[in-house]
């Protein structure tokens, strides 16, 4: 069990919807500071969150997920200040625009990506920080593909990707950063908003999604916290229908042996070949 008792989190999304109702979540888990980063401020849910747990320092930082990586440092320099060091990162920013490829690949892979790039060098223990874990919010059309939300799909997908690469005991056994993803089914207010299909064939699933039975935000967001506390370097996880499931990974292609065994090998036995 990952025990949250104590922790700094820093969440990067907004302060509405599945965040909004995660963060209510950590703060009954005694966790010492919460640092939210997003776009835009919502002072109500801030009062919300504090009054569950008066004692928890809340921080909040306007934040542009799609900003350059450079400027993510300067940003990040003076996060680091009040937080003072960071067990827990969530990235939880996700955008689903059809009509806007490139704020939609922005905004859930490059933007988590650099967020974690640059993070990483204050949770390393061989450098600024003492590990801790790394937590990727995305979507279960992350793992299987969407015939209507492409390129969202197409976004998610790499987040499993780029997870589970960081995820490699090469990284894991040297900087103590375990990383995870958990991938949410769709909720209530999800459906709810206003979706484009990818082509115009799909738009009336689309609009049938509205009526769809869909798990509220509320109970994903338990779930996210429990996969939290059942962290383990690697792991996949599903939030759907009121549940929690581990996803079986598979690999379907297969490093050959020389090749894995030399990745991981002592430099030392690499120099006698």
């Amino acid at each position: 069990m990952f025990d949250l008792t104590g922790k700094n989190v820093c969440y990067v999304a907004d302060c509405g919807g599945i965040a909004l109702e995660t963060c209510k979540v950590l703060m009954t888990k005694n966790i010492a500071k919460l640092a939210i980063l997003h776009s835009v401020e919502n002072p109500q849910a801030i009062a919300q969150l504090q009054s569950i747990k008066p004692s928890t320092q809340i921080f909040f930082w306007t934040y542009d997920v799609t900003m350059a990586r450079e400027d993510m440092k300067q940003y990040f320099d003076e996060v680091m200040v009040q937080m003072d060091y960071i067990d827990v990162l969530i990235n939880g920013a996700t955008l689903c625009d059809e009509r806007n490829i490139n704020d939609t690949i922005n905004t859930n892979l490059t933007g988590m990506m650099n967020t974690c790039a640059t993070v990483l060098p204050y949770m390393d223990k061989a450098q600024l920080g003492k590990g801790g874990l790394i937590v990727n919010v995305t979507s279960v059309v992350g793992l299987d593909p969407s015939p209507v939300f492409c390129a969202y799909s197409a976004s998610k997908f790499g987040v499993i990707g780029f997870t589970r690469s960081l995820a490699d005991p090469l990284y894991y056994t040297q900087n103590g950063v375990a990383v995870m993803a958990v991938c949410c089914g769709p909720t209530k207010m999800f459906v709810d908003r206003e979706l484009t299909a990818f082509l115009s064939y799909g738009q009336p699933f689309v609009d049938r999604l509205r009526t769809a039975p869909c798990q509220s935000a509320t109970i994903c967001a338990k779930n996210i916290v429990k996969a939290i506390e059942c962290a383990e370097n690697g792991r996949i996880w599903i939030a759907d229908k009121g549940g929690l499931e581990l996803v079986k990974l598979h690999w379907y292609w297969h490093m050959a042996d020389q090749l894995l065994n030399y990745m991981h090998s002592p430099e030392e036995e690499k120099e006698d070949d």
